[in-house]
């Protein structure tokens, strides 16, 4: 089933709350949001949180060592065999790399932005 999130356009428009949701269609519209304002998720994507019950989600937190986000990768229709390929090390160690240079060019635009 396709899922969905607003498009960057929408988002100042709409509660900080659903800015990082992604869902079906169906939930969307039953919360009124207009279909032209969201866009279609690619099949594998990256959402905000960790499920911890049928309806919520661990965020993260800060502490005095610093803020912790948390972020669940969704990967479509993989079968049992090809996540156990895929869950071992070399592959998510590779994963782990691109998603970790992100971050740090993420951050440092973020430091830099913040002492303009």
């Amino acid at each position: 089933m396709k899922k969905y999130r607003l498009k960057p356009e929408a988002v100042p428009f709409f509660s900080e709350s659903i800015a990082t949701q992604i869902l079906d269609l169906e939930i969307w519209k039953k919360n009124h949001v207009e279909p032209k304002a969201l866009e279609e998720v690619e099949d594998a994507y990256l959402s905000y949180g960790q499920k911890s019950g049928e309806n919520s989600k661990n965020l993260g937190g800060w502490d005095k060592d610093g803020s912790e986000f948390l972020f669940t990768v969704h990967f479509p229709s993989v079968k049992f065999r090809e996540h156990d390929e895929f869950s071992k090390g070399k592959v998510i160690r590779g994963l782990m790399d691109r998603i970790q240079s992100c971050i740090n060019n993420f951050y440092s635009d973020f430091v830099n932005d913040k002492q303009s």
